[in-house]
């Protein structure tokens, strides 16, 4: 009987060490993994060209992936970023901007919308990561202080710099009206614009047209199921300002310290 026992004990004591070195292959397989993952977002924002008089040089990144269509950059968050844009909104939720496979993906475009950020409502998609890369830092626009403090960002697009001034942050569904993108009258563009106010938790006024352009960005969350964060902000070209205001460019760009 006590042999009986014993043996069973030392199978028990076979499959826990089994089941331990199991466990522990997988925490070290994911954590290199996360750090691969990472590593090519570094690699991503080493490929940033320096914006000469306001102006970024696309060439270099496009060589790289001509599906980048932009570069997107808040001030005061991680979100330094290039943009996307693949024949479905599927191919960069799990690809890099290199296309190789990654489980931080890249912020992308919506499929749906003119490259040129033309269109009326402009969705760009990032991951919420555990790690705080890609859209994660957009879930802080949920706090009023925060969501006050952070007022603009810089969408670097081939031959145009705009300024993001941002006016809405709403927790919704992956299929609310927040992600409208075709628009067939000035009355619909007005209707979407009051949907945004009257859905957001917090709003700016800044006197929206039915021909400004706005942007959307869109990440998980995890209020309820399928909940989305999602940030809106109006296109404004810097271009058009004095030359004076191009040099709040850098002032904005300049590293938080807060």
């Amino acid at each position: 009987m006590k042999k009986k026992k014993q043996r069973m004990l030392n199978c028990l004591l076979i499959l826990f060490f089994i089941a331990a070195t199991v466990c522990g292959l997988l925490i070290w397989s994911d954590h290199k993994g996360s750090a691969a993952a990472d590593a090519a977002i570094d690699e991503a924002q080493d490929l940033k060209p320096p914006a000469d008089d306001g102006l970024m040089d696309f060439s270099g990144l496009r060589s790289e992936n001509p599906d980048v269509v932009a570069w997107l950059t808040i001030p005061g968050t991680v979100i330094d970023y290039p943009v996307a844009q693949a024949a479905d909104n599927d191919y960069y939720l799990h690809r890099d901007i290199q296309k190789t496979s990654n489980k931080n993906g890249a912020l992308f475009l919506d499929c749906r919308v003119r490259a040129d950020f033309s269109g009326f409502n402009n969705v760009v998609y990032g991951h919420h990561m555990k790690s705080g890369r890609m859209f994660q830092n957009l879930v802080q626009f949920k706090d009023k202080a925060f969501f006050d403090r952070r007022t603009s960002g810089i969408l670097h697009t081939p031959g145009k710099t705009w300024r993001l001034e941002f006016f809405a942050v709403a927790v919704t569904c992956q299929n609310s009206e927040w992600y409208e993108y075709a628009f067939a009258s000035i009355g619909e563009k007005e209707a979407h614009i009051q949907k945004i106010k009257n859905s957001a938790m917090h709003y700016r006024d800044i006197g929206l047209a039915t021909d400004d352009r706005l942007v959307v960005l869109s990440t998980c969350s995890y209020e309820h199921e399928g909940a989305r964060t999602v940030v809106a902000a109006r296109l404004e070209d810097y271009l058009k300002e004095p030359s004076s205001h191009l040099a709040q460019i850098c002032v904005a760009l300049r590293p938080n310290t807060e």
